[in-house]
C-alpha cells in the first residue's frame, strides 16, 4: 500500500490545530507500530491528548457518523504488535499500560473529524502523541477472507498483515501461524501427525483442511466408503486421539470428506469435508448435494441433466 505522506502529515496537524494541541508538537511519519511503541517508550507520552475527548472542534466535526469499516482486524493488528514489542523487549505486560490509553485509532476518531476521516482515506492507521511529536502510523496491507472482510487471511504465500519494511504476520481463517508453519501447509508438506501434534486446536483444524488427496489417502489411512453415480467418492479418515477431542462430542474418531474431479477438466480434483451428521449415511452424492446446500434429488436431476 502505496500512502500520501505529506498529506497524511498535514491532515494530523489540521486535527491537533484544531484542539489546540499541536503547539510544541511535530508530526512525522512511523511506518511500523512496534517503532512508534519504542519511540514512545524512551521519550514518554504528550499529557495534553489525556483530554483529547473534551477537545472537539465544532469546525472539524463531521455531519454524519457513519460507521467505519474494518476495525475489528485493525484492533487485531493493534493487540498483536503491542503482544510482540512487548516480548521483544523481554517487558512485563504492565510496564506498557499506558500504551492502551495513548494510541489513537483513526478509526476511532473518524466518526468525530473531518480531518481524520480524510486521513484514514490516505492510509491512517493510529496516531501516538509522544512528547514532542504527534507519530503518525499508517495502516498495514491486510489481506482476509472476500466474503469475511473480519477475518485475516492469505493462503497464497503472502502475509496477511505486512508492514512496508517487509515484516507482518501469516494468517489462515483468522488464525496465526508461524511462517515456518504457515508454508508447510500451504506446501502439502504437513503429515497428519504432525498436525494433530499442534498445540493451538485451530491451527490443528486449519492445517488438517489443508491437507491434498495423496496426503488423506495414501499417507493417512483414509477408508473408500462410497462412490456415487457421477463419481462422488466418499472417504472416513481415522484422526489421531488429539484431533479427536477437538471434535464434536459424539462424532466418533473420524472426519469425513468426498473427493471429486472436475468432468471437463479431470486434472482437477477438490475435496470437501462432510457434516459427519450426513456422512455417517454413506452415500457419496447425498454428501455432494448438502455441500451444495441443494436436495439430493435436486443434485441428481442437475447431474442427469448435464
Amino acid at each position: 500500500m502505496e500512502f500520501d505522506v505529506d498529506a497524511l502529515t498535514e491532515l494530523v496537524a489540521d486535527f491537533c490545530r484544531a484542539r489546540d494541541i499541536y503547539t510544541r508538537s511535530r508530526c512525522r511519519v512511523v511506518y511500523k507500530l512496534e517503532k512508534a511503541f519504542e519511540i514512545i517508550d524512551r521519550i514518554g507520552p504528550d499529557r495534553r491528548w489525556k483530554t483529547i475527548a473534551s477537545r472537539r472542534s465544532g469546525s472539524d466535526f463531521p455531519s454524519s457518523n457513519n460507521g467505519m469499516r474494518g476495525t475489528t482486524v485493525e484492533r487485531i493488528v493493534y493487540d498483536l504488535s503491542l503482544i510482540e514489542w512487548a516480548n521483544d523487549n523481554s517487558r512485563r505486560a504492565a510496564s506498557s499500560w499506558y500504551l492502551s490509553h495513548t494510541v489513537v485509532s483513526a478509526a476511532h476518531w473518524a466518526r468525530f473529524s473531518h480531518a481524520i476521516r480524510a486521513a484514514r482515506k490516505h492510509g491512517l492507521g493510529w496516531m501516538i502523541p509522544a512528547n514532542k511529536d504527534v507519530l503518525i502510523v499508517p495502516r498495514p496491507s491486510l489481506r482476509r477472507l472476500e466474503d469475511r472482510p473480519n477475518v485475516l487471511h492469505n493462503d497464497n504465500g503472502q502475509m496477511a498483515v505486512e508492514w512496508s519494511d517487509g515484516s507482518g504476520y501469516y494468517f489462515l481463517r483468522g488464525t496465526r501461524f508461524s511462517e515456518n508453519l504457515y508454508t508447510k501447509i500451504i506446501k502439502g508438506e504437513l503429515s497428519l501427525n504432525q498436525a494433530s501434534l499442534l498445540e493451538n486446536a485451530d491451527q490443528r483444524s486449519i492445517a488438517l483442511s489443508y491437507m491434498t488427496f495423496d496426503q488423506l489417502v495414501h499417507r493417512s489411512a483414509a477408508e473408500l466408503l462410497n462412490v456415487g453415480v457421477k463419481g462422488t467418492a466418499l472417504y472416513r479418515l481415522p484422526l489421531p486421539r488429539r484431533i479427536q477431542r477437538d471434535r464434536v462430542h459424539g462424532y466418533g474418531g473420524y472426519d469425513y470428506f468426498i473427493h471429486m474431479r472436475d468432468a471437463s477438466h479431470p486434472e482437477r480434483e477438490f475435496i470437501e469435508w462432510v457434516d459427519p451428521r450426513v456422512a455417517v449415511r454413506r452415500d457419496a452424492e447425498l454428501c455432494q448435494a448438502q455441500a451444495f446446500g441443494i436436495t439430493l434429488d435436486e443434485w441428481l436431476s442437475i447431474t442427469q441433466e448435464g
